[in-house]
């Protein structure tokens, strides 16, 4: 799981409504569209899937309560300030997005005046390979290629392409036949979803090295040509370099969906039973101690769904759905937080941007830039179930350079948490594409599902907000 784990890591128009307020109580009108009826939605889970979706409802003119388990919104989307200085703070889940590929996203920044700053966490990357650091400029020779093991046509290809980008050598040729970016199927490779990747890899050239790069053996090849065409069709590279973040960390979108929703948001609610039928739903939860029922038209899930399956629910879902909530599977992880009191590495002449080949820290790189003091943040994400302090001996270990300044150190593992222990959604089991796609993004009745695992691909915060929106949407023209 570590190995996944940190290879998922290193691969690693909104409609406007019109306000309730302005319309008769009971309908919601649009140009172009009958009236249709106020509905009266209960929304599981404040993560940005839950806020979001929550958000579109509300501004179509709907009735809508989210309750959520914990005591804050933004479930995995959590920005830091405690136990740092200076007005520094750290991402302790969310790590950044993009342009294009983020389009949904996108939109809310600019319909909630969210402001985005370019991230240069991908840019001059130092990667250790065998215990070694290579430069960006390295990666590029070919010396240094043959000597790390690629082949004549790798080392052709990485010469003049990022090292990032090697998966493209081998996957490219495949991806045409996609058109439609919701549908793996009928584009000639059904077949494929028996057959591992690592073996398309094999059959086509691909060397030793260049296989442990890649490898993904429990990942039929549909499922990868799929989600490389996905990017394709986006105008995505695989590894996107040109990345932005939030000014202020990147909870400030889940709290702006959570300051116009107001009190629709309701914390500390857990649910103990949903219980549907073909008119509503009516949802057990408890509130200030007390458990307490309230009933709806519909329900959207936003919980991940390990912790959704633990919640009992009447009558029981069909098997092909049921199957889907009990067999998928999600990344997770551990994110560091340090404070160091200059940028050190500087006067090493080195960036700070890098990636290790340690099972207990993956990677770090530089954050919160924006804030005016001397301190600097440093993020690194790793394995769960280790102590902040082995995460920063095992930096202090491996740093190149000849000292750090590094002088707070604080984490959030998410491996640990109750409720929102799931990151991103990792690939479907080898064969078994069609029986989570697109069952996966399908309501069942009156229950309606968004996620970062609801969604053609596992990007998290854009996934998040696709899948409210597409939810939303659902339930406004039903």
């Amino acid at each position: 799981m570590q190995n996944n784990s940190r290879r998922a890591f290193i691969k690693n128009t909104a409609i406007t409504g019109l306000g309730a307020g302005l319309l008769p109580n009971d309908m919601l009108s649009f140009p172009g569209n009958s009236p249709r009826k106020v509905k009266k939605v209960i929304v599981a889970g404040a993560g940005i899937a839950g806020l979001c979706t929550a958000y579109e409802l509300m501004k179509r003119g709907h009735d809508v309560t989210v309750l959520e388990a914990t005591g804050r919104h933004g479930g995995h989307v959590f920005t830091v300030h405690d136990g740092l200085s200076d007005g520094l703070y750290g991402d302790f889940g969310a790590e950044h997005i993009t342009k294009p590929g983020y389009e949904r996203y996108w939109s809310y920044l600019n319909e909630l005046g969210v402001e985005a700053l370019p991230y240069p966490r991908r840019k001059n990357i130092l990667r250790r390979i065998d215990g070694k650091f290579y430069t960006e400029e390295m990666l590029r020779d070919k010396v240094v290629l043959k000597t790390l093991g690629f082949n004549e046509k790798e080392i052709a290809f990485l010469s003049k392409n990022p090292y990032w980008d090697l998966n493209s050598l081998y996957v490219k040729p495949y991806l045409s036949k996609f058109t439609d970016e919701y549908n793996p199927f009928n584009a000639g490779y059904d077949e494929l979803d028996k057959v591992p990747i690592d073996d398309i890899y094999k059959r086509d050239g691909a060397s030793a090295r260049a296989l442990e790069i890649l490898s993904a053996s429990n990942t039929s090849a549909l499922f990868e040509f799929w989600r490389s065409a996905i990017l394709n069709i986006r105008g995505v590279p695989q590894f996107p370099v040109d990345v932005f973040r939030l000014k202020g960390g990147n909870q400030m979108l889940p709290n702006a969906f959570a300051k116009k929703l107001g009190p629709r948001v309701w914390l500390n609610c857990p649910i103990q039973s949903i219980e549907h039928g073909a008119s509503g739903v009516t949802v057990k939860y408890k509130r200030f101690g007390e458990e307490q029922v309230i009933t709806a038209d519909y329900l959207v899930n936003c919980i991940p769904l390990p912790a959704f399956r633990k919640i009992p629910v009447t009558p029981a879902f069909p098997p092909e759905k049921q199957f889907v909530i009990d067999n998928i599977q999600y990344d997770s992880y551990q994110r560091f937080v340090f404070q160091a009191s200059s940028k050190f590495w500087e006067k090493d002449n080195l960036s700070i941007n890098m990636e290790f080949d340690h099972p207990d820290l993956w990677a770090v790189w530089q954050s919160a830039d924006e804030v005016d003091t001397h301190r600097v943040i440093i993020l690194g994400t790793g394995s769960g179930g280790i102590s902040v302090q082995r995460a920063l001996a095992v930096f202090r270990e491996l740093y190149p350079g000849s000292k750090d300044t590094i002088e707070q150190a604080v984490s959030r593992d998410w491996t640990k948490e109750a409720f929102s222990s799931t990151c991103e959604r990792v690939n479907f089991p080898l064969g078994e594409l069609h029986k989570f796609w697109p069952e996966i993004i399908k309501p069942h009745g009156r229950i309606h599902f968004a996620g970062a695992y609801a969604d053609n691909l596992n990007w998290g915060m854009e996934a998040s907000t696709r899948s409210a929106y597409r939810a939303a949407n659902e339930i406004d023209m039903a």
